[in-house]
């Protein structure tokens, strides 16, 4: 398991997200949302707190966009 994923599988896991929104709010949809495994480990590996916007929950989440889509 890794603990990076992909702007777009990002994206798509937290497409329809109400912000703001908790750390473990963003992990919880991501899973309801059918996301890997690792995106969703990425998801809970960012820090705790209340996030405003999707740009916001993606700088803080490690992504590596060498990854396979």
């Amino acid at each position: 398991m890794s603990d990076t994923t992909t702007a777009d599988r990002l994206r798509i896991a937290l497409s329809d997200v109400t912000y703001p929104a908790d750390r473990d709010r963003l992990a919880d949809h991501a899973s309801r949302n059918n996301a890997d495994e690792d995106t969703v480990h990425a998801v809970r590996s960012i820090p705790d707190g209340e996030y405003p916007s999707f740009d916001a929950v993606l700088e803080a989440t490690a992504v590596d966009e060498t990854r396979e889509p």
